[in-house]
């Protein structure tokens, strides 16, 4: 597994309307494909949010809208199932 750090591209963005959480998050998971998909679920809302763009159209936590880096950081274990494992606001 590998550690990913996902920080909202822009979180004053109206897309961001479809996050309940706009903050940073540290995730455990295969891909970032599987990180990002897991902050979509987990923080989903059922608000409606302005689409300005194609890119925007699926909501937050995508590739388009979310920035991610590698954490090598030891605090966090690279060993465990898929997880969200911190939330930082």
């Amino acid at each position: 597994m590998k550690i990913y750090k996902l920080t909202p591209r822009n979180p004053d963005s109206d897309v961001w309307g479809g996050s309940s959480f706009k903050g940073t998050l540290i995730v455990r998971a295969k891909e970032t494909d599987n990180a990002l998909r897991m902050a979509r679920l987990k923080y989903k809302t059922t608000q409606l949010h302005k689409i300005d763009s194609q890119e925007t159209a699926y909501g937050p936590w995508t590739g388009a809208n979310t920035d991610f880096e590698y954490v090598t950081d030891s605090k966090y274990s690279i060993d465990g199932d898929e997880e969200i494992i911190e939330e930082i606001a």
